[in-house]
């Protein structure tokens, strides 16, 4: 393995700042180099002749010691892409060199608040250039490839352009001529390559749909009204309507003003089910019990019918605070005439990012690869929200295999498509993996169709990748 920092003007030391959060040491602790390595060392398995692309994921990589941290929605973003090509892979890393992130580099240290209590920013500090605040657009949740762009995402946020070699570009505006603003998870339309995304207000009580054509041009914009401002991490398309799952985490500026965490709870409330025309021209309302919906796995038409699979929380827990049911993996089935809907379990077993293949994106799947946990994996680890396996669960059959990581840790499983495919579940899963005892970091591949089996390839990285968020596979 050939090692090398990144060009003078972007290297940063290590980080030396630590934190008792659990989301801030251990496992999630930051990194600060940002390094090339070429000809990485495979310590079991083989890398498929045949896979050609990039494997990259982002996550929460604070550079200076937060005012405010809240996991999962705050954060510098730092993505850690593998490049494949001829049997060998390489390593890059980089953070996104967000606005908020040259403010904060030009004072020496944090400047801004978290979502839950943001802080207001002397505008000399942030200059003609900076993120006026008073939290910050981090760009660390997802990253996405779309139209031969690739984009670094947050919540609500503008998205941040990169090149393939992890280069910021800039703010993204999609042919707007202004920076677009998207949230941390968009899906693809089946039939026609139109991307949707939603961008949710935190002061209003509104939603805006974006739809953008397959080049990357912005089409249409138009707002669906909500009760109150909501947070929406993630939605469903299907290859006819848009499906909001809206939970009672409420953005409340009167209760900031007091003091208190400025996203709150309100299981008062209750949860509102959204079913909405593609063309924004209608939309359809379910009211229902309380809970909430970081991610959806999948969610597709059948007859006239919308099936939905997705993790189901009972509470929103940001920081403490009763969490209710542990997340699981529930399948609703809403009849948009009837206004009715039926919600039961797929499967038993705690779980978060569910993944799919994404060529089944808003059309009839059966196979989900969600992270779990077993009773190999560290129990100090579990307040942290970690995992150390991964299963394959089919949402028809129940049927379930699994593959555990041991002591190491785990997280979200990105589908890499076999060359050629035609299988749903013909491919690899790629996950990062870290290793508590060794403060070692790998990049796992396994077969999608046995999971179980050992892996198709473990590649040791140069430094340790801290726990984060969303990744995906771009293609070469």
């Amino acid at each position: 393995m050939q090692v090398s920092r990144a060009p003078a003007d972007l290297v940063t030391a290590p980080i030396t700042w630590t934190s008792t959060d659990p989301h801030l040491f251990g496992a999630f602790a930051p990194v600060g180099p940002e390094l090339e390595a070429a000809d990485l060392t495979v310590i079991a398995g083989r890398i498929p002749a045949d896979l050609r692309g990039a494997y990259m994921r982002n996550g929460p990589n604070p550079l200076f010691q937060p005012i405010s941290y809240t996991y999962p929605l705050d954060g510098d973003g730092m993505i850690h892409a593998v490049y494949f090509d001829n049997g060998r892979a390489r390593y890059k890393n980089r953070f996104v060199r967000t606005r908020g992130l040259a403010v904060e580099r030009r004072a020496g240290h944090a400047v801004y608040g978290g979502v839950m209590r943001p802080v207001d920013v002397d505008p000399a500090l942030v200059g003609a250039e900076g993120e006026p605040g008073p939290f910050k657009n981090g760009a660390f949740i997802s990253v996405l490839h779309h139209g031969d762009h690739l984009l670094a995402l947050s919540e609500a946020a503008p998205a941040y352009e990169m090149t393939m070699e992890l280069e910021t570009i800039g703010e993204w505006q999609a042919g707007s001529g202004r920076p677009l603003e998207l949230g941390a998870h968009n899906r693809r339309h089946p039939v026609t390559g139109d991307l949707f995304a939603l961008c949710y207000s935190v002061t209003e009580p509104v939603v805006t749909i974006h739809q953008i054509d397959p080049s990357g041009t912005l089409k249409r914009s138009f707002p669906v009204a909500l009760a109150a401002p909501s947070m929406i991490h993630d939605f469903v398309l299907t290859e006819t309507q848009i499906v909001l799952l809206i939970g009672p985490a409420i953005f409340d500026m009167g209760a900031m003003m007091e003091g208190k965490p400025f996203l709150q709870w309100r299981p008062d409330f209750g949860s509102r089910i959204g079913v909405v025309a593609q063309d924004g021209s209608a939309a359809r309302w379910i009211e229902t019990d309380s809970f909430f919906v970081f991610h959806f796995a999948n969610g597709f038409d059948r007859g006239n019918r919308i099936v939905v699979d997705y993790v189901r929380h009972g509470a929103l827990a940001l920081g403490g605070g009763d969490r209710g049911a542990p997340p699981r993996l529930h399948r609703m089935e809403i009849d948009p005439a009837g206004q009715r809907l039926t919600d039961t379990p797929l499967a038993g077993f705690v779980t978060e990012f569910p993944r799919i293949n994404d060529r089944r994106e808003a059309v009839a799947s059966r196979f989900i690869y969600a992270p779990t946990r077993t009773a190999n994996g560290d129990p100090t680890q579990i307040a942290a929200g970690t995992f150390n396996a991964l299963s394959r669960l089919d949402s028809e059959t129940g049927d379930r295999l699994t593959h555990d990581f041991g002591p190491r840790l785990g997280g979200e499983g990105v589908f890499i498509p076999r060359p050629g495919a035609t299988e749903e579940d013909d491919g690899y899963l790629a996950v990062f993996t870290f290793d508590p005892a060794a403060a070692t970091s790998d990049l796992v591949l396994l077969d999608a169709a046995r999971i179980d089996s050992e892996p198709v390839a473990v590649i040791r990285l140069p430094q340790r990748v801290p726990q984060g968020l969303h990744g995906t596979w771009v293609p070469r």
